[in-house]
């Protein structure tokens, strides 16, 4: 599975949901990318892609716990 970050979102909401993840999770890919193309979205939420999929939610820790579910989910 890979996770994608924009670097600007990274900025304003989620860089503690990457850092989690990054050091949580060994076997899955936690990109940053410069951007995603979704900024509307990034200038007011919390977001990561995956597997193509836009995954936001209203806080950062709502967003890791809704990442951890898809994670498990996967396994």
């Amino acid at each position: 599975m890979k996770i994608k970050f924009c670097e600007k979102n990274l900025d304003r909401f989620s860089k503690p949901v990457y850092k989690a993840l990054k050091g949580e999770y060994d076997d899955i890919k936690v990109k940053k990318e410069s951007c995603l193309k979704e900024c509307r979205l990034c200038r007011s939420d919390p977001f990561a892609i995956v597997k193509g999929e836009i995954v936001q939610a209203e806080t950062p820790k709502k967003l890791l716990k809704k990442l951890e579910k898809r994670i498990k989910k996967e396994a």
